[in-house]
C-alpha cells in the first residue's frame, strides 16, 4: 500500500508541474524531473507486492517484473542525469546508448537465468546469488544506478547550498539525502550476493530489509518532491500566522492612532476582499502615514527626555523604545498647535520587507504600551507644553 500512497503522489507532483507551466510546453529540466516522477512511480507500482500476481499471470518469462521494474528505476536515475545537467550552459549532451546497452544486457542475462535455472537446481544447484547471470545482472544494474545517482546528488547538494533559506532549499535538501540514501540502498538490494557472504545470513531474511530501506527511499524522494513542488502551499499556513500575529501585534498602537487621527484610515471600494496578508499590510501604511503627520509636532527634546528616562529606569534607549515616545510626545502636544521643524526623510533607512516593517513596528507597539520610558516622556511632554499652554 505504501508504494502505491507513494507513486501516487509522485503522479500528482508530475501532474501539478504540468499545469504549473500553465497550458506551455514544459522546460527540458521539467520534463527530465516529470521524467522521473513517472519512471519512479511506475517502478513502485510494478514491484508492489500485489501487482506481483497480476504480472505473473500475464508474463512471457519469469521475473519479466523484476526486469521492467529495475528498467523502470535505470530511466529515473538517467532522467536525473538529465536533470542535473541541464542546469549547466551548454548543456552537455547525455548519450541513450549506455542506458539501452544495460536494458539489452540485463535482459539477456535475465533470460539465460530463466532457462538455465531448472537445469542448475536439477544438478543441485541451492545459491542462486553466486549464479553467474544473477550477479552479472545485479553488477549492470547497480553499476549504472549509482554512477547516476553519484553526479546528480553532486550536483544537488552543490545547488541548494547556494539557495536563501526556506522549503525549497530544504526540499533540495531532502532530495540529496535521498539520493546518498538511495546509493546505499541500490548497493544493499543490487547486490545481495556480497551482503549474503559477509553478513552470513539468508535470502528470506535480507530481502524484506532491503525492501524496507527501498520504502525509506522512495518516501524520502516524495518529501523532497512535495518540498520543492508545493513550497506556496506548504508556506501558506506559516504566512498566515505570522501575518495575524503582525496584525494583533500592531493593533494597540494603530487604534491609538486611529482615534487621534480619523484620517489616516484607508478607503477601501465595496465587495473588496480582506485577507489578513492585506489587512496588515494597510494597517502598517496607515500607522506610516501617522508616523509622518505627527512629525512636526515632536518637541525637540524627545531624544533627551528618552535617554535621561532610560538611564533612571536602568534599561536601554533602543531605536523602538524612542520612536513609541515621540509619537507619544506628539500626540499629548498635538492639541497645543505647536509645531517644530524636522529634518527630511531618509528614505534609503527605511526597512527593505513587509516582515521586517511588521517585526520593526510590533516593538514600537510594545514599548508604546508598555514602556516606562515612553511612559515618562508623555507626561513630560504634557506637563511641559501643554499645562503651559493652559497657563497661558
Amino acid at each position: 500500500m505504501i508504494s502505491y500512497i507513494s507513486a501516487g503522489l509522485l503522479v500528482l507532483i508530475s501532474v501539478g508541474k504540468l499545469l504549473a507551466s500553465r497550458g506551455g510546453p514544459p522546460s527540458p529540466g521539467m520534463r527530465y524531473l516529470i521524467g522521473f516522477f513517472l519512471s519512479l512511480a511506475a517502478g513502485l507500482v510494478i514491484a508492489a507486492d500485489p501487482t506481483t500476481p497480476l504480472i505473473m499471470a500475464i508474463e512471457p518469462f519469469p521475473l519479466t517484473g523484476r526486469l521492467v521494474s529495475n528498467a523502470c528505476q535505470m530511466l529515473a536515475v538517467h532522467f536525473l542525469v538529465r536533470l542535473a545537467r541541464s542546469t549547466q550552459t551548454p548543456e552537455p549532451r547525455t548519450r541513450l546508448w549506455p542506458l539501452l546497452l544495460c536494458w539489452l544486457a540485463m535482459t539477456g542475462l535475465m533470460l539465460h537465468l530463466t532457462q538455465k535455472l531448472p537445469e542448475y537446481i536439477a544438478n543441485g544447484g541451492t545459491d542462486l546469488a553466486f549464479y553467474p547471470s544473477v550477479a552479472g545482472y545485479q553488477a549492470v544494474l547497480v553499476g549504472y544506478g549509482v554512477t547516476c545517482l553519484v553526479m546528480f546528488t553532486r550536483v544537488i547538494i552543490k545547488h541548494a547550498r547556494q539557495c536563501p533559506p526556506g522549503t525549497f532549499r530544504t526540499g533540495l535538501r531532502m532530495i540529496g539525502l535521498a539520493g546518498v540514501t538511495t546509493v546505499v540502498w541500490g548497493l544493499a538490494a543490487g547486490l545481495p550476493s556480497v551482503w549474503l557472504v559477509l553478513f552470513r545470513t539468508e535470502l528470506g531474511l535480507f530481502m524484506p530489509l532491503a525492501r524496507a530501506l527501498g520504502l525509506v527511499v522512495a518516501l524520502l524522494w516524495v518529501v523532497g518532491a512535495v518540498l520543492t513542488t508545493w513550497q506556496g502551499v506548504l508556506e501558506r499556513p506559516r504566512r498566515w500566522l505570522a501575518a495575524y500575529r503582525g496584525y494583533r501585534a500592531v493593533t494597540p498602537l494603530w487604534s491609538v492612532l486611529v482615534r487621534a487621527l480619523p484620517g489616516i484610515v484607508l478607503a477601501s471600494p465595496p465587495g473588496w476582499p480582506v485577507r489578513i496578508e492585506f489587512a496588515l499590510y494597510r494597517r502598517l501604511i496607515e500607522i506610516r502615514d501617522a508616523f509622518l503627520t505627527l512629525r512636526a509636532q515632536v518637541p525637540p527634546e524627545v531624544p533627551d527626555w528618552v535617554r535621561a528616562a532610560a538611564r533612571r529606569h536602568g534599561v536601554a534607549a533602543v531605536p523602538a523604545v524612542l520612536a513609541a515616545a515621540e509619537l507619544a510626545a506628539a500626540l499629548a502636544v498635538r492639541e497645543t498647535g505647536q509645531r517644530w521643524p524636522q529634518p527630511a526623510v531618509d528614505t534609503a533607512a527605511s526597512t527593505a520587507s513587509i516582515e521586517a516593517e511588521t517585526a520593526w513596528l510590533t516593538e514600537v507597539s510594545a514599548a508604546f504600551a508598555d514602556s516606562p520610558v515612553v511612559a515618562e516622556v508623555r507626561a513630560r511632554a504634557g506637563a511641559t507644553y501643554v499645562t503651559t499652554a493652559e497657563a497661558a
